[in-house]
């Protein structure tokens, strides 16, 4: 008789268990990255007897087969973070880019 009284009183103070939510909206497909083909064509250029290559990484950590990617007003290098601005851009438009 003890006994049964024990379980009773750990039991009133017990919360129920939670209801599963189901969700009302459909679950987000994730991007997924588009592979191009031939992708090399946009680094090199070939003309009649020559070939014209994106400038390599200067950085001497950097793998020496990383090209510099070309944006309108800088070069970077997407696995060092290494980038470098157009001499034709002024103090104003670089402190700009650098977040200051």
């Amino acid at each position: 008789m003890i006994y049964k009284l024990i379980n009773l009183d750990y039991l009133l103070g017990g919360k129920k268990k939670k209801k599963k939510k189901i969700p009302s909206t459909p679950k987000k497909t994730k991007h997924k990255r588009k592979k191009e083909k031939l992708s090399i064509l946009k680094i090199i250029k070939i003309n009649s007897k020559q070939i014209k290559v994106n400038k390599l990484c200067p950085n001497p950590e950097c793998v020496q087969i990383s090209f510099l990617a070309n944006h309108k007003l800088r070069k970077h290098c997407g696995k060092c973070g290494y980038s470098s601005y157009n001499n034709r851009l002024s103090k104003k438009s670089i402190l700009f880019f650098k977040g200051n």
